[in-house]
């Protein structure tokens, strides 16, 4: 009779559903389901951090659209990745990570590696988190663990597999039979496209924000192309929504920061359909920068409850982002078309230069940041995926933010962990080997994780990571000189380090960049290395990013200011 492990069933089920990718760092809890992944073929992406590892896997799912799966052993490692859950948690990504933790039959024990409840504290981040118990019910239950990964609403999951059961083996013919089928994605009801369309009708400035649930959605771009081939209406890209138009479509409208310019240079909306874009930080919260109060909202998503969190909405669809996009689609011949509107909006694109036109762009401190970035982002390929992290970097950057297809610009999101950079950008290269991946990162940021130059290497990933270096934590430096008095520093400084030499220790190509005119021709370098490589961009650190503005902003009397959230009211709290 054929005898099978534990390990041997989880890795077969994952091969099942397609899987062949993997990410983590290797814990002896874990080795025959490592080994069988091998020997199945899957590639093992071995980190050196379980947290880069678990962003690894989200960097994956967000590229791809689908799964990504991480590993981490028992304790440590599983406290490590953590983070990861909480990230791709506040983003709704799929990710499953596989754990394990010491034998059943130990518990209560105080034996290596326990003391913690894996699984109750994988529930606190993750949308389902399991403990298999018995060898047999591994490939129903690790097909139950994908299924909740991808369908409703997308999330990370937790499967912990004790070490004995990893490690016992059983009669293959015992083993449960996974269901391998995945259900279609929900359609929005003939009532709700019925009310969306009596809303639209009557609109004179609609506009469409996309955002992480329609990059996600499966055929989202090619529907919402066949929609504005029949009617126009200004698409912008928010949170990690980009890639949804070429950003050379007519109705292209721009990302956030051109969301918010619109009010100013072409005029309120009065109608905004949130597609897949969740309303919080991204999108303004309760001012007015993004959503005018008065505008009325149109909000498809595939948590019902999202819909009405912030303000009232005209018409909440609960369904997914591309087949509601492809019923409004089959009736646009009864909306009115709103060319010279789109026309009006889209011309305002990238007025955000007005803001830097006079600044100095080089100076003894360094780079004007914006400027830095706009050189970086006119000198990317075509191609090139664009992974961001860092704090006034994330801000500088994503003021250029755009993609030519889903997934290819994106990184910390609603969660803003730092740190997260180098993990996406590995599971980016791992989706995509055939597209030049570029991270750019703050030298805060990149300092979480130096030692995954390493991993970058030793799996020959090129990826090209382009840290703008101010010498400090600029986001953090900033808010304390605007709070309580320019000269105020406290645990906000960094060495004056060069992280070009560091990633060349490790075997990368590196460049340092003093000048705009340099910019261009070391990303060139870089990417034409075929090997990982680090550009240290000096930039200067006397430039405070315009998100920080409301730090300096006059308030009502009795106001209370909270750095980084809206100011509270008199009277309330």
């Amino acid at each position: 009779m054929p005898m099978v492990t534990g390990g041997q069933l989880v890795a077969r089920t994952l091969s099942s559903f397609g899987v062949t990718d993997i990410f983590g760092v290797h814990g002896g809890h874990l080795d025959s389901f490592l080994v069988e992944c091998d020997e199945l073929g899957m590639r093992i992406i071995d980190h050196r951090h379980e947290a880069a590892a678990g962003n690894a896997a989200e960097g994956y799912a967000r590229a791809t659209g689908g799964l990504g799966v991480a590993f981490a052993t028992s304790g440590p490692g599983f406290a490590n990745a953590f983070s990861s859950l909480c990230n791709a948690g506040a983003d709704r990504t799929p990710v499953l990570l596989i754990t394990s933790s010491p034998p059943l039959r130990e518990a209560e024990l105080n034996v290596l590696q326990g003391g913690l409840d894996q699984v109750a504290v994988g529930g606190v981040a993750a949308k389902w988190s399991h403990r298999v118990t018995t060898v047999a019910r591994i490939p129903d239950l690790t097909a139950l663990a994908v299924r909740h990964a991808l369908t409703g609403v997308p999330g990370p999951v937790v499967l912990d597999i004790p070490i004995d059961i990893m490690f016992k083996e059983i009669d293959e013919t015992l083993a449960s039979k996974p269901s391998l089928t995945l259900p279609d994605p929900a359609a929005a009801s003939a009532t709700a496209v019925e009310a969306m369309v009596d809303v639209l009708a009557r609109a004179e400035r609609p506009v469409i924000l996309t955002g992480g649930g329609a990059a996600m959605s499966r055929g989202c771009r090619a529907a919402l192309e066949g929609l504005l081939d029949k009617v126009q209406i200004p698409v912008f890209g928010v949170s990690w929504g980009l890639g949804l138009l070429d950003p050379e479509h007519p109705c292209w409208a721009g990302n956030s920061a051109d969301a918010a310019a619109v009010q100013f240079l072409a005029g309120s909306p009065d109608v905004v359909v949130l597609l897949g874009a969740r309303q919080g930080a991204m999108t303004g919260s309760r001012t007015e920068s993004i959503i005018p109060h008065d505008a009325m909202v149109i909000h498809v998503d595939l948590d019902g409850t999202q819909p009405g969190r912030i303000g009232e909405v005209a018409v909440s669809i609960t369904a997914d982002a591309a087949e509601t996009v492809r019923a409004l689609g089959a009736v646009a011949s009864r909306l009115p078309g709103w060319g010279e509107w789109t026309r009006k909006v889209v011309e305002g694109a990238n007025a955000h230069a007005l803001l830097y036109a006079d600044d100095e762009r080089e100076s003894e401190h360094g780079l004007h940041p914006y400027w830095a970035c706009r050189s970086l982002v006119d000198a990317l390929p075509p191609d090139a995926h664009l992974v961001f992290d860092g704090g006034e970097t994330a801000g500088w950057i994503s003021f250029f933010a755009r993609g030519r297809e889903p997934r290819s610009w994106f990184g910390l999101g609603s969660m803003g962990g730092l740190g997260v950079g180098q993990g996406m950008a590995i599971g980016a290269q791992v989706a995509r080997p055939d597209r030049p991946v570029v991270l750019v990162t703050g030298d805060g940021g990149v300092g979480f994780h130096l030692q995954e130059f390493d991993t970058m290497i030793r799996h020959r990933l090129p990826i090209t990571t382009v840290v703008l270096n101010n010498s400090g934590w600029g986001m953090s430096s900033h808010g304390q000189s605007a709070l309580f008095g320019q000269g105020t520093s406290v645990a906000v400084e960094l060495p004056d380090t060069r992280y070009d030499t560091i990633a060349s220790s490790f075997g990368c190509h590196g460049e340092h960049v003093t000048s705009l005119a340099e910019v261009a021709p070391a990303l060139h370098r870089a990417l034409g290395s075929g090997r990982p490589a680090c550009i240290d961009l000096r930039v200067s650190d006397r430039v405070t990013h315009p998100m920080m503005a409301d730090l300096t902003a006059d308030l009502p009397d009795g106001y209370t200011r909270i750095p980084y959230y809206e100011a509270i009211p008199h009277g309330e709290l």
